[in-house]
């Protein structure tokens, strides 16, 4: 029975590959359809097409709304283009058949452009993605690329961080002036005398030195 299972499996390894990496595209498509074909059951066929039209107005003029879509469109197409990118690294490299391709786990959105977890197949390992971060950069159409161990457990599996732009070249806000308050105390040592009602006549002044004379006798 195992045997059989692994033999499945095996035999179906392409369609369940392919359908793997359209999975996020094939999901949003039916949660489209679905919704859609349930409002138009429940109410008039405009409402969908109201209802389509106002989210597609609210990504276009809402920036919050837009730039959250535009980050996630832009995880697909890198997972995508890392599929085509290591289909050329492995074919360069005569490392066997398209079966051999990493498996493209999981990609979401960063500050700098977005962070994808990779499974490495046998024949494959770090070093070799290494000095090829250029073409990878290039490939997702990132400035740059960088590639790292994501377990300390498991070598196959690395994460990919693509930078798109750089978080640090406008405005960042801070939260700590709020946390702090207005007229919150400089945190000082709680050795440390109050400085408060300081006068500088109550300081003493330092004794004088004396004569270097004196000190020879």
């Amino acid at each position: 029975m195992v045997g059989f299972t692994v033999a499945v499996l095996v035999r179906a390894w392409p369609v369940l590959r392919v359908l793997w990496w359209w999975s996020a595209e094939i999901m949003a498509g039916l949660l489209v359809l679905l919704g859609l074909s349930t409002l138009t059951r429940v109410t008039s066929p405009l409402v969908p097409a109201l209802v389509a039209v106002a989210a597609l107005g609210a990504i276009a003029a809402v920036p919050p709304v837009r730039r959250f879509v535009v980050a996630w469109w832009w995880c697909a197409v890198v997972r995508h283009r890392l599929r085509v990118c290591f289909a050329q690294f492995i074919r360069a490299a005569g490392k066997g058949t398209p079966v051999s391709l990493p498996l493209i786990l999981v990609a979401r959105p960063t500050p700098a452009g977005e962070r994808v977890w990779v499974w490495l197949r046998p024949g494959l390992d770090i070093t070799d993605l290494d000095g090829r971060t250029g073409k990878i950069a290039v490939t997702c159409m990132g400035s740059s690329a960088r590639v790292v161990g994501a377990s300390a457990r498991w070598a196959a599996l690395v994460r990919v961080d693509i930078t798109r732009r750089d978080p640090l070249a406008r405005l960042v806000l801070s939260p700590l002036p709020a946390l702090l308050g207005e007229t919150a105390p400089a945190p000082v040592s709680p050795g440390m005398p109050p400085l408060g009602g300081l006068d500088l006549d109550d300081v003493p002044e330092p004794a004088p030195e004396p004569d270097k004379r004196e000190r020879r006798r």
